[in-house]
């Protein structure tokens, strides 16, 4: 729950809401609140089973996170999955770099093995000499990342905490 956001960031924090009411009423009451909240317009959208919630267009920054959430059908209603996460844009762009740099590293590794077999001088070792610093780089700029957005997740899990909270006949407990 919120609690846990005190604590080092994840990259992706989840959590989970066992809600007391069938899949499809829940949808439909959980869209219908995010409608008629007051400063959520044009900040969600939603589609089957599944909505997202995000920051305001002039709060934005590159490591901004939005809410998905999902509605998972259950024996004794539904249970809602929350995860939040970086803009896809963002998510896709540090995937990339971390495989570019683990390609550059591992061509460098294989080279400089070539080189050293052939006994020839293995230069193709500063890839990875220069390589895993980067891959460091990479994984800390994330973390960076992860520790701004801290404030952001808060208020999004606020939000959708009031959300759920307006929705009638709504029972739910929650589990970190």
């Amino acid at each position: 729950g919120p609690a846990a956001m005190g604590r080092a960031p994840l990259l992706r924090p989840v959590f989970t809401l066992p809600l007391g009411m069938p899949r499809g009423d829940a949808v439909a009451s959980i869209r219908a609140r995010l409608a008629a909240t007051p400063g959520l317009e044009g900040r969600w959208r939603g589609k089957g089973r599944w909505a997202e919630l995000y920051i305001p267009e002039p709060e934005r920054r590159i490591w901004s996170p939005y809410l998905s959430i999902r509605l998972d059908e259950e024996p004794s209603g539904c249970t809602l999955f929350g995860r939040f996460s970086p803009v896809p844009e963002v998510w896709t762009f540090f995937l990339f770099l971390y495989v570019l740099v683990a390609f550059i590293v591992l061509f460098g590794a294989t080279l400089a093995y070539v080189q050293w077999a052939s006994d020839e001088r293995a230069w193709g070792l500063w890839a990875i000499w220069i390589g895993v610093p980067v891959l460091g780089l990479i994984h800390a700029a994330s973390a960076v990342g992860a520790r701004l957005a801290q404030e952001q997740m808060r208020r999004l899990r606020e939000e959708m905490d009031g959300v759920l909270a307006a929705v009638p006949g709504l029972v739910s407990g929650d589990q970190p």
